[in-house]
């Protein structure tokens, strides 16, 4: 039986929850269903009924076979507090440790590839590099994240010691030959390119929920995802300010998270009582899928604020449920270029009254709303599961 090795997100953090976890997942699930047996490796990681209760995957039928094999260094439980460069020279000595036991004939690993030796790369018969994008990127250009607020948090000493150690155990100026390269969007394609001076494939990451007729009539409602600074949600709270200054009809905001920053979060309930908007902003943490699937059915809008952001998968996901994407419309942002194909399937924004406007545009016009839904529904097919498998498939062609 032919073994694949798949390295989680984080360069083998751990298989928690998270976009990137899914995506992993989803690799793995596409690979038993073709006969393999999968190895998840991480420092730490959840049970296999929780992964697939959080991500809605299958994958407790081929443990239960013995297909699919937990290596997580720590054992159950949380990410491991320790500093990120130890973390991936731990993992990156456990890797060669299973490679030598197991042989795989796959190795995937996610975002950046820690120095593994040339052991690793004679044994096993392909390796990918998958990348939702890689550090190499934020240490070689110094590049950090466009927050909205707590910029101080990610400067400093601290931060230029961490960059000095991790380029000490990944690699950093070039990526093995053997190693093929494949990014999550075109904009992490670019970086890549760029860093390596090599040619890199687009996969894009898959929208796991089916799709559904929505018969129930949808409210004035936006969904944003995320819970990091880097998502500048008080963006969007700022703009409902603006939409009640001007006697408009002010929607309800859902701020959806697997995880929220502690202190981004209280920053975001004082912004929204400082703006007198408490009452029409709502966080939720860890809701289940059927819960976020309802909010996606319920919400007119889906909307994007960050300025940097590689991809995006909430707002393919809110587009399968026709909800219309409002995203910002920037060089690095994912959801303008590759979801939205720079405004054909939806609307873009630099400013925030642009966006009050755009919000106040598709609430108000009912006639065009529809136009609106049905491009948007349109364009969420091609990221459906069905078209990443295929793709995956193509990827890995010789191994199977």
């Amino acid at each position: 039986m032919r073994r694949a090795f798949i390295v989680a997100p984080n360069i083998g953090l751990s298989f928690g929850g998270g976009g990137g976890v899914k995506v992993a997942l989803y690799m793995a699930q596409t690979l038993l269903e073709h006969g393999l047996k999968v190895h998840l490796i991480a420092l730490s990681g959840r049970r296999i009924e929780e992964l697939d209760r959080v991500h809605g995957t299958n994958l407790r039928r081929f443990y239960r076979e013995g297909r699919i094999v937990l290596n997580y260094l720590f054992g159950f439980g949380e990410s491991p507090r320790i500093p990120f460069p130890i973390a991936v020279g731990l993992i990156a000595s456990y890797i060669r440790r299973l490679v030598r036991e197991n042989l795989p004939d796959l190795l995937i690993i996610h975002d950046d590839v820690p120095k593994l030796g040339e052991e690793v790369f004679k044994s096993v018969l392909k390796i990918v590099l998958y990348s939702h994008f890689p550090y190499v990127a934020r240490v070689r250009f110094n590049t950090v994240d466009a927050v909205e607020v707590g910029l101080e948090k990610y400067q400093g000493y601290k931060t230029r010691l961490y960059y000095a150690t991790l380029k000490r155990v990944i690699y950093y100026k070039d990526t093995p030959k053997e190693v093929e390269l494949v990014a999550n969007s075109t904009i992490t394609k670019a970086f890549m390119e760029l860093l390596w001076r090599r040619n890199v494939k687009v996969l894009y990451p898959p929208i796991t929920f089916q799709p559904k007729l929505i018969e129930k009539p949808k409210n004035d409602s936006v969904i944003i995802v995320g819970g990091q600074p880097n998502k500048r949600i008080g963006e969007a709270i700022k703009v409902l300010a603006e939409l009640k200054k001007r006697n408009k009809p002010v929607p309800r905001l859902y701020v959806v998270a697997h995880h929220f920053v502690p202190w981004y979060r209280d920053w975001l309930i004082s912004l929204a009582h400082e703006l007198e908007l408490r009452r029409y902003v709502h966080f939720m943490e860890h809701i289940p899928e059927d819960e976020l699937i309802n909010i996606y059915t319920s919400a007119k809008i889906i909307l994007s604020t960050a300025h940097f952001e590689p991809f995006g998968m909430s707002i393919a996901e809110g587009m399968l449920f026709r909800d219309v994407p409002i995203v910002y419309r920037g060089a690095l942002s994912g959801p303008w270029i590759d979801i939205v194909d720079r405004g054909k399937y939806g609307i873009g924004f630099r400013t925030l009254e642009e966006l009050a406007e755009a919000i106040e545009h598709v609430i108000n016009n009912e006639g065009e709303l529809f136009e609106l839904q049905d491009k948007a529904l349109e364009r969420s097919h091609i990221f459906l599961l069905s078209a990443f498998k295929k793709k995956f498939m193509e990827l890995i062609e010789g191994v199977i």
